[in-house]
């Protein structure tokens, strides 16, 4: 018994000695520290928290959505519920509900953002048009610039036999032209305007923007297409939330009550349907999901892991004391948590699950020697003395390893795992801490019943040669060729960094947000030259589809200016009014122009409306009102004519909806780069950031690459590299351990060995069930280290035990060959209702990581390790005997 050994001894016997002060102080200490958590101990839902801020490009993008916070709100869709397209009316008409309907929640919304107010504009409107399609609209224009100078000019004399007044000759010409859809079209959307404002008595002024019926983006809405669908497209409302994170529910509180909103605003538009999406809802989802999956698991793990207890242990009283001594050492980690972290993440939350799965192994060992002790000994400081010199070198450095594993999480930058490794971590020593003491404690006050004595196996000649030879080569080769056999599959598994392949598939925020173009860069700078250098940079660039920013509304003006001649040599001046004696040939001429459009029924219908509503009110009256519409029709005409020969940009001018996409208040200029490929696709994602990055760097070295596509791809590279330095620091942290316990290197090799042995059967696994590594799982491997070396740290250990005793005889399923199992059993159970049970699909795939690896290298244990280490034993007792001649046998 060395130094370490003795004390720890010392230790429990002191506990021993007296239990009743040990509960109290842990009683005492337990209150404090839940009374602790209670009070001081705070929830944080906010991901960005999850990840360090000193990490360079994680603090530009922190930036980038403090300066552009569009990037964090909740996405509102509304879209087509059938094949049919909606009209553009109803279409609007819907969105308009939804957003009046949404800003009545000020509980849960700050903000509404569904349009960009035309009107504010003025001649700016066509500078913010989309470069590619501006020849298009100036040409459309162009074609009508016959019937603005009808409108707007002075008529010539032989136009003025068409009628004296602007509308008359309108109406005349129609006469005399061929009815087709596009005019039939322009005319229904101008004569309901006249049949509005004859009604109210007074000018409506049309909207121009109406003209074109298929495309709300026209008329401000904020339509994109579809990305599953690209022939297909959709209006997006913007939802700035109060953000609470406090609380696990607020924000799940706050989608589910945008959800019913938009619900009941979309109720009269059956054609249509709406749904929510953007980082806010995933992460409202999320929560629920996997915080509904962690309690159910946590609670099916404690129940199987009771009952698995129960039966190994053949007592429950034993298993209850298990479970309290387990319960004493989770209220110690939430004091531990509220002194060392302060607060509980996203992550964080599962160090339960954790300490169910892992910190009851080192109470399993301690119970089952004291099992198997109390039937051999009465006096309680004998039991706990022979207890803990068989068990408790190898429970500390099983412990302090699989606590190491958590710690080692402290050197990533991703901060929600390395919050989960300190509190986890510490809660693992803090279990064992109460193995040490209140289990004592309680089994020494209340013992429970006695067990049926074990007989110890003592060697006899009989049995030397009973298990020898080819017997221990079994287990060995079996193993190998199943590792032969898995080759295959092994080399089937990847890496996945795709975040939403993570979530319940059945989501409708995972389902909607394959819909967005949710991938992009920024490129920042509060110099517009140098942000126009970068995008002159990108264009045309491998893997750029397009770009975006401000500095697109100058190149319009550029483009515009050049060509304003076209649209500058307009006469305009006050139409002419309508006189009162021309009202009734007006009606005539109406109902004329109905016939010959009556291949148009909508349009034919509406004529018919004009007419009556103009021969039901006096003439006088029709003739003021179609007068006024006339003037207010024509300034109309000469506002959107002036976006074509517009003035240099105003930014102070253009409506905060439509300049905070570009430039924050902060005097920050944004130039967003869209990616011609699927960047869910790892490759796909690298390529166009790293073609983003160095074509900037080069064109413009003083701006910031920010955006979602380079955070996550320089944020998955960096969880990379931590995952890799965490798995190494953990395996060299462990193998020093062992060392340190069992001071030989060869029985240390032997005891990790079993994760050589393991791990990579785990990988063919991943491989047959098609489970990648990903962001949830991988972070799952040094842990998966840290809490199953232990089998071979006590396998080694048992078989030092009959190595330092040549007595005794290494034979059947004795009680450390149970007590592993039990080990074993706890660990797979725990996490293995996540892969059975989860609605996360990150965390089926954490469950089948921990689950099967944890089997994988028990097996591995079982089947090479244990019989590799009998076979010596039989070698050395041989080389003994030969040296030492035959031995009396000892009694049984």
């Amino acid at each position: 018994m060395h130094r370490f050994q003795r004390l720890l001894v010392r230790s429990v016997l002191t506990v021993v000695s007296h239990p009743r002060w040990t509960l109290a102080i842990a009683a005492a200490a337990l209150i404090a520290c839940v009374a602790l958590a209670w009070t001081r101990l705070s929830i944080s839902t906010n991901q960005d928290e999850l990840f360090s801020p000193t990490a360079p490009h994680f603090r530009a993008y922190l930036r980038f959505v403090e300066e552009f916070p569009e990037n964090e709100a909740i996405y509102v869709l509304i879209e087509p519920s059938g094949p049919a397209m909606p009209s553009t009316d109803r279409w609007t008409q819907a969105t308009d509900a939804v957003a009046e309907r949404l800003s009545a929640l000020s509980d849960h919304v700050r903000w509404v953002d569904w349009k960009v107010p035309l009107d504010r504009l003025g001649s700016q409107g066509l500078l913010f048009e989309n470069p590619a399609k501006l020849p298009e609209v100036w040409n459309e224009a162009r074609s009508f610039l016959p019937l603005v100078k009808l409108w707007g000019e002075a008529p010539s004399w032989p136009m003025r036999l068409m009628g004296a007044s602007p509308i008359q000759r309108f109406v005349s010409g129609l006469l005399t032209q061929r009815p087709d859809r596009q005019t039939a079209d322009f005319l229904k959307i101008l004569v309901e305007s006249w049949t509005v404002s004859l009604g109210r008595g007074h000018v409506v002024v049309l909207d121009l923007s109406r003209l074109d019926a298929d495309t709300p983006s026209r008329r401000g809405y904020y339509q994109t297409a579809d990305a599953s669908s690209p022939d297909r497209s959709l209006l997006m409302v913007r939802v700035y939330p109060q953000r609470d994170f406090t609380s696990l529910t607020a924000i799940s509180a706050t989608v589910d009550a945008i959800r019913a909103a938009v619900a009941e605003a979309l109720a009269p538009y059956p054609e249509l349907r709406g749904g929510v999406t953007g980082r806010p809802a995933l992460e409202a989802d999320e929560m629920r999901t996997t915080d509904a999956d962690t309690r159910r698991a946590e609670i099916v793990a404690l129940t199987a892991v009771f009952i698995g207890l129960v039966v190994l242990l053949r007592s429950i009283w034993l298993a209850l004391v298990a479970e309290l001594s387990l319960g004493v050492g989770i209220g110690w980690t939430f004091g531990w948590a509220t002194l060392s972290v302060g607060e509980l993440n996203l992550l964080s939350i599962v160090f339960l699950l954790a300490l169910i799965g892992i910190g009851m192994d080192s109470l399993i060992q301690i119970l089952s020697r004291y099992r198997q002790e109390r039937a051999r000994r009465h006096r309680p400081l004998n039991i706990w003395a022979a207890v803990f010199h068989q068990v408790g070198t190898p429970v500390t450095t099983a412990s302090a390893g699989a606590a190491a594993a958590f710690l080692v999480s402290i050197f990533s930058d991703f901060r929600g795992a390395a919050q989960l490794g300190i509190i986890a971590g510490g809660g693992l020593l803090l279990c064992l801490l109460a193995g040490y003491t209140v289990m004592p404690a309680i089994l020494t006050l209340w013992p429970g019943k006695a067990s049926v004595p074990t007989p110890i196996r003592w060697r006899t000649e009989a049995l030397q040669h009973r298990r020898r030879g080819w017997r221990y080569a079994i287990g060995p080769a079996i193993w190998g060729g199943l590792m032969l056999a898995g080759i295959p599959f092994a080399l089937r598994t990847g890496f996945n960094p795709n975040l939403i392949a993570l979530q319940a598939e059945d989501q409708d925020s995972v389902q909607l947000v394959k819909k967005l173009q949710t991938w992009s860069a920024a490129v920042l700078s509060e110099d517009l030259a140098s942000l126009r250098r970068a995008e002159a940079a990108l264009r045309g660039a491998p893997g750029v589809s397009s770009t975006d920013s401000i500095a697109d509304a100058y190149d319009n003006r550029e483009w515009l200016s050049a060509r304003a001649t076209d649209f500058a040599d307009i006469g305009w001046t006050v139409p002419d009014p309508l006189g009162a004696g021309a009202v009734v040939p007006l009606g005539d001429q109406l109902g004329a122009l109905s016939k010959r459009f009556a291949d148009f029924p909508q349009t034919a219908a509406t004529l018919d409306q004009a007419r009556s509503a103009l021969l039901s009110v006096g003439a006088n009256e029709a003739a003021a009102t179609l007068s006024g519409w006339q003037e207010a029709f024509v300034a109309e005409l000469r506002r959107t004519i002036a976006q074509f020969t517009p003035p240099p940009l105003d930014e102070a001018a253009v409506p905060n909806e439509l300049l905070s996409h570009y430039k924050s208040p902060g005097g920050i200029y944004a130039l967003y780069v869209y990616p011609m490929e699927d960047l869910w696709n790892h490759a796909a994602l690298t390529r166009f950031v790293q073609t983003v990055e160095s074509r900037v760097a080069a064109a413009a070295p003083n701006t910031v690459v920010t955006g979602i596509a380079p955070n996550i791809y320089h944020s998955t590279a960096a969880i990379e590299r931590s995952f890799y330095q965490g798995t190494l620091i953990a395996l060299g942290m462990i193998f020093l351990l062992v060392l340190l316990d069992v001071r030989k290197l060869y029985q240390t090799f032997l005891a990790i060995s079993v994760l050589a042995l393991g791990l990579p059967m785990l990988v063919a696994l991943m491989g047959l069930f098609s489970v990648d590594w990903n962001f949830a799982n991988f972070f799952g491997l040094p842990i998966l280290i840290g809490a199953a070396h232990e089998y071979g740290v006590f396998m080694v250990h048992r078989y030092r035990e009959v190595l330092h005793d040549h007595r005794r005889h290494w034979l059947g399923w004795d009680v450390a060959d149970r007590a592993l199992t039990l080990c074993w059993f706890t660990t797979s159970t725990s996490f293995g209702f996540f892969w059975l049970m989860a609605h996360h699909r990150g965390l089926q795939s954490l469950g089948m990581i921990m689950a099967a690896g944890a089997a994988c290298i028990y097996l591995a244990t079982v089947l090479v390790l244990r019989p590799l280490l009998m076979w010596r034993l039989e070698v050395l007792r041989e080389r003994r005997a030969a040296a030492a001649g035959p031995t009396s046998p000892m009694p049984s």
